[in-house]
Parts: structure tokens; C-alpha cells; sequence
């Protein structure tokens, strides 16, 4: 802890300077040393004892002062200084109190030595490699986005599994207990649960985990609202279905074609009532909850559509329908999500704060942060001698610092998949290592031996492994090789051969792992560790999603690259060549001009270049008729 003044800003040289230096390199006595400084000797100096029996922060600052005006140069006198002291102390004790001398001796000694040292000359600095220092520095940038974010609103919980739900039931069952009444609520949430898990099978067919879970939380909240719109309800009176107007349509037999067509005009118009009540309804949800962006927009009406598809699946007529064409509320349900395509704001895209050369700079920092095997700080000795002090990583350290180089590079020197793929990736499964025949058989070898045996790693994408459909991928990662001489294989072969197993724990598969509790990585944990070491490294929060963005924006920056590069740099993002070209392309107004402008600059300069030897020309043919 250090030892704390009330002058921060002493003359140099000063007595007071001198001590405060002192204290902060003698932090174990600093406390003891500036007391008495500050009380025997500057008492000494005056010559008189204060009235006071502990010194108050006005004594304490005319204290200082005092000792701010000492100036410690060569003319300076230990000896009187001590002599001072004593004088002091016998003052205020009525004796020389030999334990406080030895402070006091012990505060002038430092300075003595300190004083007579030679000072060090910059050139004999020595440098350091720091894993903290930024190799790039944008935090101007950081900041003009920080000042750009709109402030944040809390939202106010409505979830049906999360608002209090007591009262109505205490109001409905005045004779229950309280222990009865939440043994009510625990049952029927239990019962909502069931629910829910009933329609895993048939969502689990085309959405992950993920999507599923956020179609649970946006339709509990759905029903939370409509729980506390509709005072007349308890948690009795929901279920899943309670918000999604469920009308069959289709007409047995009857006596007569027109009692038929009556029959179904009747559920035609019972089905568009129900459905315009229950739209209206959604709407004044998304107004009260302060719905006002298309995407998010898109994620309730979505939930809606998948929910409704499973409560109308034995009701759609799958022999003349692919999709719920024949519903009426889902036909609605999709009207209504063009229209807010057309009327709400889209959710504005980030602007990328790096460009892919610094993320290559980036890269390569963390691989030299791997590469260096010791922390490395400097020292200064009794003789005021600097030096560099060394201390070697343990595995541990070594293993965080490579699996960060390693998810990084991944995604940087080839085209980056998706954070899903990145941490999800499982060797023998998703990453392979092997050859693929001319017939597409792929042949697993060891990653070991691949100078040998002429292997090379894949990336392996089943359907479930995605979210394109049914698309089946299989990818190479060359063997890109660093300036250093050398290789991808290299860290990767070191990462699961050696380095892996010193963060793993139990029977975690996946490639990478996170970094203190050694099991998979989920989405938080990717995202935290990228937007970590690049506000490190280039002081800027730069996440997995948006090196996708900076990699499309680069492709297409480059003149050099055809329509067929962007096609498979599209096709290894597993993405369209339209979205590639748009959504995920951020140029600059400046960088989609620059081919135009180049173009228009080569050709005034070739014309320039035409009109001045045509001038040369005539100059030459004039003073060749004059010679003649």
C-alpha cells in the first residue's frame, strides 16, 4: 500500500520529494520514515512543539511545505539534518527516541545514496517484450462507436416462468394455504414445460438448440403479457396454444354442395376474425413492449409461425400445400412480417474498426505473445543498473496463449466460418486430417507425420453441423506457412498433441475449450476471448461475426479478385454470393469509387500522354520544313 501525501506535485530535488520517493520504494517502513520526517525533524526546524497532540491535516500540509522548500543539493548537511532530528524529538518526547532515529537515519541514507548515484542515460534503456502492449492503436475509433450506441433500456420482465403469479390465485383459492398455492404454480409451470418439450421433435427437424431455446423465451413472453393484459386469468387458464387461434377449416360430408359451401365460408370467416383479433393484438405488444426494429420484429413473428405450425401440422392439407398455404394465420402471420420489413428500421449494421491487414497484424501478435516463451520486465538493481528479469510460462500459459493465436488464425488466414463451427469443432468429426481420393473417399492419416504422408486438414460440415439445410461441406486448410518459417500444421499438431491437455477437463470433446473451466465453448466465451485480445492488442472491440465482414469487405476491395473468387469466398462463408456481395460487404463510399477513378485517372493520363507526343510531333515536322 502505498504512502500517501498531501503535496503531489513537490519541487524537484526537494526534501519532500526526496522522502516521497523513499516511501514508495520502501513501502514496508515508507509509513514510519515520513512520520518522522514530518513530525521530529520539521519541529527541529522550527524549534518549537505544536499544541496539538495528533497532527491535523493543516499541520500535516505546513509540515510538507517546510520540507518542500529544502532543497537537497551539494551543499546539503546530513550531519545538521540529524542533529535537527534530535532536537526535534526532545521536543516532542523530552528524549531521543532511538528506534524513530533509526528511521529518520535510515530515510537520509537512501537519499544520500540515491543522490550520488549516477542517473541513467536513456540510451541504456533496455526494451521488453510486453503482451499487453497494443501493435495497433485505434481507440479513437472505439470511442466515435461507443459515443454512436444508443443508450441501453432495461426491459421490464414479463416472462409467464418469471412474474409473480400469486395474487390471482390467492384471489381465485382464498382458502388455500400458501404452501398450496405454490404447489399450484409449480405444477402448471411444470405442465407449461411439458408442453413445450412435446414440440421438440417436430422444431428440432430444421433449428438448432439455440433457436429453440429463443423461440421458448419469446413465447413465454408472449404469454406473460397476455397474462398481465387479461386480469381475468390465472396460470391455470394457459397453455401454449392459448394465444394461437386454432380453427379447422375443412367440412365432412353434408346433405347438399351448398350446405357445404355455407359450412366453409363459416370457418373461412371465423379463421380471418380470429386471426385479425389475434394480429391486432401483436401488434399493440410490439408497440406497449417497444418492438421497433425489423429484426427483432422477425424473431417474435417467426416464434409465432413455428409454434402455429406445430398446433396446424394434422390440419394443413400437406397433399396441396408445402408450406401452410391453406392457414389462415399463418399466411397473415408472414403478410404481417413483409409489412414491418417495410414500415419498421432496420437494425443499423456495425461499422468494422479494422481492416484485414491490421487483423493480420493482430494475428501475428498473439503468435509472437505464443512464441515467446518468458514474461519478460525490467528491474533496477542497487547500483541503479537496469535489467531484464525473465520468467518462463508455465504450460498453462503457454496453452491459453496458443489456443488464442490458434481460433484467431483460423478464421483470419482462411475464410472465417462461422463462431458455431469454430466452437464446435471436434477432431476425427467436423476437423479431419487425411487425403480425398478421385472418387471423393476421404482417407484418415496421421497429422503427426504430415510432412510424410502428404495429408492435409479438413473441415468436415454435416447438416446438423450448419444451418444452410442439408448441405453437406468439405473443405481444405492449407498449410499456410508464416514469415518465420513456419507453419499452420505446426501450431495445430502442438495445440492437440501437447498443449490441450493442460486446459481440458473430463471428457470435454470439442477442439478448442475454454480457458479456466476446460469444457466446450459456448457463444459468450468466443465472443469474449475475441473481443478481449483485440481491445488488447489494437484497442478496439472486434467480435467472430465481424471478422466475417471485414474478410467480404477485403474481397471485394481488391481489384484483382473475380467473380469467381467471390463465389467460393461466398461458398466458404456458406453464404450466398448476393449476401456476400451486400449484407456482408461494408465498403467505403471512397473504396467503391476507387476502380472508377483509377480507371477515369489511367485514361486522362494516356490521353495526356497522346495529345503531348502529338504537340512533339508537329514540332518536330515544323523544324524539319524550316531546315529545309
Amino acid at each position: 500500500m502505498t504512502v500517501k501525501f498531501i503535496n503531489t506535485n513537490p519541487t524537484a530535488n526537494s526534501m519532500l520529494s526526496w522522502l516521497q520517493k523513499c516511501c514508495n520504494d520502501n513501502l514496508k517502513q515508507g509509513a514510519n520514515i515520513k512520520s518522522v520526517f514530518l513530525c521530529e525533524y520539521t519541529r527541529g526546524i522550527e524549534g518549537k512543539k505544536t499544541v496539538q497532540q495528533r497532527a491535523t491535516k493543516k499541520v500535516m500540509a505546513r509540515m510538507e511545505n517546510i520540507l518542500d522548500k529544502i532543497i537537497v543539493d551539494e551543499n546539503f548537511n546530513f550531519d545538521e539534518a540529524v542533529e535537527c532530528f534530535e532536537k526535534g524529538s526532545i521536543l516532542v518526547k523530552g528524549k531521543v527516541d532511538s528506534k524513530r532515529k533509526s528511521y529518520f537515519c535510515k530515510g537520509l541514507k537512501y537519499i544520500e545514496a540515491q543522490k550520488n548515484s549516477p542517473a541513467i542515460e536513456s540510451t541504456e534503456l533496455l526494451q521488453v517484450y510486453s503482451l499487453s502492449k497494443p501493435v495497433i492503436d485505434k481507440g479513437y475509433v472505439q470511442e466515435q462507436v461507443n459515443r454512436g450506441k444508443k443508450p441501453s433500456k432495461a426491459k421490464k420482465t414479463i416472462r409467464i416462468d418469471k412474474i409473480s403469479l400469486r395474487d390471482r390465485l390467492q384471489k381465485k383459492y382464498p382458502e388455500r394455504s400458501e404452501k398450496e398455492i405454490q404447489f399450484i404454480i409449480d405444477h402448471e409451470l411444470e405442465r407449461l414445460e411439458t408442453e413445450f418439450n412435446s414440440t421438440f421433435e417436430f422444431l428440432e427437424k430444421n433449428r438448432r438448440d439455440i433457436t429453440i431455446d429463443s423461440i421458448k423465451v419469446i413465447y413465454y413472453r408472449l404469454l406473460g403479457w397476455e397474462y398481465l393484459h387479461n386480469e381475468s386469468l390465472t396460470i391455470e387458464d394457459i397453455s401454449l396454444n392459448f394465444i394461437i387461434p386454432i380453427v379447422d377449416t375443412k367440412v365432412g360430408r353434408c346433405k347438399t354442395p351448398e350446405e357445404k359451401y355455407i359450412k366453409e365460408g363459416e370457418k373461412r370467416e371465423e379463421a380471418m376474425e380470429k386471426t385479425d383479433l389475434r394480429l391486432e393484438w401483436l401488434e399493440l405488444f410490439f408497440e406497449d413492449y417497444g418492438i421497433t426494429s425489423v429484426g427483432t420484429a422477425d424473431k417474435y413473428i417467426d416464434s409465432f409461425i413455428a409454434m402455429s405450425k406445430f398446433y396446424y401440422k394434422g390440419i394443413t392439407n400437406k397433399r396441396r400445400y408445402s408450406n401452410y398455404e391453406d392457414i389462415e394465420f399463418i399466411c397473415a402471420l408472414r403478410v404481417l412480417r413483409h409489412r414491418c420489413a417495410e414500415t419498421m428500421v432496420r437494425r443499423k449494421v456495425k461499422p468494422i474498426m479494422l481492416n484485414y491487414s491490421e487483423v493480420i497484424q493482430v494475428m501475428k501478435s498473439l503468435k509472437a505473445d505464443f512464441d515467446h516463451q518468458f514474461y519478460e520486465s525490467i528491474s533496477t538493481a542497487k547500483n541503479n543498473k537496469q535489467y531484464i528479469q525473465k520468467t518462463e510460462k508455465n504450460n498453462i500459459q503457454k496453452a491459453k496463449s496458443l489456443q488464442k493465436f490458434l481460433m484467431l488464425m483460423l478464421v483470419t488466414v482462411y475464410p472465417p466460418e462461422r463462431q458455431r463451427t469454430l466452437r464446435e469443432l471436434t477432431f476425427a468429426k467436423t476437423l479431419k486430417f487425411g487425403t480425398v481420393d478421385e472418387l471423393g473417399f476421404f482417407k484418415e492419416l496421421n497429422p503427426f507425420e504430415y510432412q510424410n504422408n502428404g495429408g492435409m486438414y479438413f473441415i468436415f460440415l454435416n447438416p446438423e453441423d450448419h444451418k444452410n439445410g442439408n448441405e453437406y461441406y468439405q473443405d481444405a486448410l492449407f498449410n499456410r506457412e508464416f514469415e518465420d518459417g513456419t507453419c499452420v500444421y505446426d501450431y495445430l499438431n502442438l495445440w492437440w498433441g501437447t498443449y490441450r491437455q493442460y486446459l481440458v477437463k473430463g471428457d470435454t470433446n470439442t477442439f478448442f475449450v475454454r480457458q479456466n473451466k476446460g469444457d466446450q465453448h459456448n457463444c459468450s466465451s468466443v465472443w469474449g476471448m475475441f473481443t478481449s485480445f483485440f481491445y488488447r492488442k489494437a484497442r478496439v472491440k472486434v467480435n467472430p461475426h465481424q471478422l466475417r465482414h471485414i474478410f467480404a469487405t477485403y474481397i471485394n476491395e481488391c481489384e484483382d479478385a473475380g467473380e469467381n473468387v467471390k463465389a467460393s469466398a461466398a461458398y466458404r462463408m456458406r453464404h450466398s454470393v448476393t449476401m456476400f456481395n451486400t449484407i456482408y460487404n461494408q465498403q467505403s463510399q471512397a473504396s467503391k469509387s476507387k476502380s472508377i477513378n483509377s480507371f477515369f485517372w489511367t485514361l486522362d493520363k494516356e490521353e495526356k500522354i497522346s495529345v503531348f507526343s502529338t504537340i512533339i510531333k508537329k514540332r518536330k515536322q515544323v523544324s524539319l520544313s524550316s531546315a529545309v
